[in-house]
């Protein structure tokens, strides 16, 4: 795994695991909100395919 491909999934999990997005861009240098939208997108769309998993197995 190179530097960048590591850097993104320690931010994607992060993200994920409820870290602020303020908190990851100190940790990260990252200074421009653009720059971490698209981490913030990938992180939001893990949570819901999490919650649609506990959703369906509420309901089964």
């Amino acid at each position: 795994m190179g530097t960048h491909a590591g850097r993104r999934t320690f931010i994607c999990f992060a993200l994920s695991s409820g870290i602020p997005p303020q908190v990851v861009m100190k940790w990260t240098g990252h200074k421009d909100y653009k720059v971490m939208k698209p981490y913030i997108d990938i992180a939001e769309k893990v949570k819901a395919e999490q919650m649609a998993i506990i959703e369906k197995n509420l309901k089964g």
